[in-house]
């Protein structure tokens, strides 16, 4: 099944595409809904809520004023204020013109008669999302990936609460000859309990953290025979399968857990809710540092994956419930089904954690370029100039041009070389 359209079964296809626009709008919907309920709670007007963009296929205004769209082009979304110039948030002519009256943490239109905006009616400039302090924009700004991690942490606690999960135990089943693990003493009936000081709880923190690792001498402590001794391994960057069956590259270590080490755990509404802030917390840091590997160069940007990317693994989680090979006898539907399901449900809460971090970079144009100008405007008691502001918003377009060409490329280039 994970290899459906690269064998050519191409009928799988609808369903991929269904599947990527329903992710799609999930977490978009989700961001752009945390910019809008925060704008409403400080007093900001939203003059348009959009999921897609281009041409709206649907729009309705609801009671204050704000048109709901959506658009011809779901590959986004966005929300204008009231006084934006454009959907990323650009000040509208006069705005830019800032200059301080009262307080130097305001934004200010020219004075009246110096241009259109300084016909504002006071109403009108309390609504304004450039007059409000710049905590208030800050916050708003923020608003929109907190919202992503919100979104993440309820999809976990959803699944957590009401189904538990399989938890492996970081017990060693067996050793690979050859591998990492045998040059560094592991055995059978080893319970690893730390790496370079971390715990680890489970086989999936073990596997997380050694993916990531290649190239690294990483100091494991081992429980064997009631006694704790320390093991030093180097994972070895190769190829492998992922959960859906897709080629990868990352750190493997070359051990196998215990099929006996296996428990099933249920969680109550709290520590369900603990589990599924620290499981958040755990891909947040797992991407940090992906990205960190790729600057300095102990990553492939090969695995960087974009729009064709996420559109195959959201078809391969949704359909994944169908999978034969998963089962040692054939279930029913209601099975196959909460297994698609839960399987894209997580696929969504890791793509919303990604994408929020992804905004909050310090980007002209993303969300965390915008905290960037704030941060500059709250340290200097003054906004960035329009024209610093402008040619940031500038390159910040180019980058992020520059950034979809490469990973739509990858995609493709990945795709081409699975279906040789």
């Amino acid at each position: 099944m994970a290899s459906m359209i690269a064998s050519g079964h191409l009928f799988a296809l609808p369903v991929f595409v269904v599947a990527f626009l329903i992710l799609l709008s999930i977490i978009v919907f989700s961001h752009e809904y945390g910019h809008f309920r925060m704008a409403r709670l400080l007093g900001v007007r939203v003059d348009v809520f959009s999921i897609g963009f281009g041409k709206p296929l649907a729009r309705w205004v609801d009671r204050k004023g704000t048109e709901w769209r959506i658009a011809a082009i779901p590959l986004g979304g966005y929300v204008k204020f009231f006084g934006d110039a454009n959907a990323a948030s650009q000040p509208a002519a006069g705005v830019v013109e800032e200059q301080s009256k009262d307080s130097p943490w305001t934004t200010q239109f020219p004075r009246p008669g110096e241009s259109a905006a300084g016909s504002m009616t006071p109403e009108e400039r309390r609504s304004c999302f450039h007059f409000k302090p710049v905590w208030v924009r800050a916050a708003v700004v923020a608003a929109g990936p907190f919202a992503n991690f919100l979104l993440a942490i309820a999809i976990f606690w959803v699944f957590l609460f009401s189904f538990g999960e399989i938890v492996v135990k970081p017990i060693v089943g067996a050793v690979d000859p050859d591998s990492a693990a045998a040059e560094a003493g592991f055995m059978p009936g080893d319970r690893i309990i730390s790496i370079d000081g971390r715990p680890v709880r489970d086989f999936d923190d073990l596997g997380v953290a050694v993916k990531l690792s290649s190239g690294e001498r990483l100091t494991f402590i081992v429980e064997r025979d009631g006694a704790n001794i320390a093991l030093q391994a180097t994972p070895r960057r190769e190829q492998m399968k992922d959960s859906f069956g897709n080629t990868v590259e990352a750190g493997r270590l070359g051990i196998t857990a215990d099929p006996k080490a296996q428990a099933q755990v249920r969680y109550g509404p709290v520590a369900a809710l603990r589990e599924s802030c620290e499981r958040t917390v755990g891909v947040l840091g797992a991407t940090v540092k992906f990205l960190g590997r790729l600057i300095i160069g102990k990553e492939n940007t090969s695995e960087l994956g974009g729009p064709v990317k996420m559109a195959k693994y959201a078809g391969q989680a949704a359909m994944s419930g169908f999978d034969k090979s998963a089962y040692a006898e054939p279930p029913g539907l209601w099975t196959k089904l909460k297994v698609s399901l839960a399987g894209f449900a997580n696929l969504a809460a890791v793509v919303s954690i990604s994408m929020g971090f992804m905004n909050l970079l310090p980007i002209p144009v993303l969300d965390g370029g915008h905290l960037m100008y704030y941060a500059y405007e709250a340290v200097a008691r003054r906004p960035l100039g329009a024209k610093a502001q402008a040619i940031g918003f500038g390159m910040g377009i180019v980058l992020l041009a520059s950034l979809m060409l490469f990973v739509t490329w990858n995609d493709i280039s990945n795709l081409l070389s699975q279906t040789s």
